[in-house]
């Protein structure tokens, strides 16, 4: 499904000044975003193009665009007009001050999402007699690796594993890796059906940003997120909106050392329910805290046992 089938692509051979470029540009955008958002989209676009920030393109507010940022000016309007998202058409997004490689095999990094590795920072930077070079982290259903590499980059010493089932999500993660110089340990697993891998070690934490939106929720989402962003990332089925948590929980029965910490982000609706099944499963200090929205969004839990 195409949003809109029309723009008004400007000719390469007339040119147009940075100042024109930005306001025709937010105003084609207009009817598919606030104008706040489309402001801050042709904003972003414009300094893709210039590689000048804000400050700099108004000091030359009134310079020409050359052919070739026509051509890309005329062909980032057609995307953003289908429904791309801007992410997705300059293959960036930015997670915790850094900008991450990101393209439609891997969710968009959301802000919620760093709230949750913020949780994890506070709980553990405190922690004065532990010594962070034995903490092993394990990230489940990875897609960028934005919260494995965010954790390694706070806390350079932590083993940081990221797991998931799309080996082209993977491919993602270890680019991201790469320029990030962050070391991962990237391995492929799908936890519906290997929560009893031999192969993996005991953790000290376990962070999961599962799947969590049911299918029925389909209708309220707009087509930015359906027609581009990967559904097995996003969904799960009606019938059993937990089954990522049970999983991971059934998994943190054979890889989780007594003490350690497990962290999700969640469904707002199904937040408690989380929480519940978490403290029906040898856990304890069960949390739920809200989001910048005011949404309960992230659940954090100890295991039974010696802490760390």
């Amino acid at each position: 499904m195409i949003l809109m089938t029309s723009a008004k692509l400007i000719d390469l051979h007339l040119g147009v000044h940075i100042k024109a470029a930005y306001h025709q540009l937010s105003e084609d955008i207009s009817p598919l975003y606030d104008s706040r958002e489309a402001k801050n989209i042709a904003d972003w676009i414009m300094e893709e193009l210039t590689g000048w920030d804000h400050s700099k393109r108004l000091i030359h507010q009134d310079k020409l665009l050359d052919e070739s940022q026509i051509e890309k000016l005329n062909t980032y309007t057609e995307e953003l007009l289908g429904g791309k998202p801007i992410q997705y058409i300059l293959s960036k997004a930015w997670f915790m001050g850094s900008s991450f490689y990101v393209d439609e095999r891997v969710l968009i990094p959301r802000p919620e999402t760093e709230e949750l590795v913020d949780l994890i920072k506070h709980k553990y930077q405190d922690l004065k007699n532990v010594d962070q070079r034995q903490i092993r982290v394990v990230d489940i259903g990875t897609g960028s690796g934005c919260i494995a590499i965010s954790l390694k980059k706070i806390f350079p010493d932590w083993e940081i594993w990221a797991i998931d089932k799309s080996l082209s999500a993977l491919d993602v993660t270890n680019k991201n890796a790469a320029a990030h110089r962050t070391e991962l340990i990237s391995k492929q697993l799908d936890i519906l059906n290997n929560f009893k891998n031999d192969s993996l070690p005991t953790f000290d934490i376990i962070v999961s940003n599962p799947p969590y939106i049911p299918e029925s929720d389909k209708i309220h989402m707009s087509n930015h997120v359906l027609l581009h962003e990967p559904h097995q990332a996003l969904f799960v089925s009606n019938n059993d909106p937990l089954q990522f948590y049970k999983a991971i929980i059934d998994f943190s029965t054979h890889h989780m050392q007594r003490g350690g910490m497990i962290f999700f982000e969640s469904h707002e609706e199904y937040a408690s329910d989380v929480a519940e099944l978490i403290e029906k499963n040898d856990f304890e200090e069960v949390s739920i805290k809200k989001d910048f929205q005011g949404k309960d969004r992230m659940i954090s839990a100890r295991k039974i046992g010696s802490s760390l």
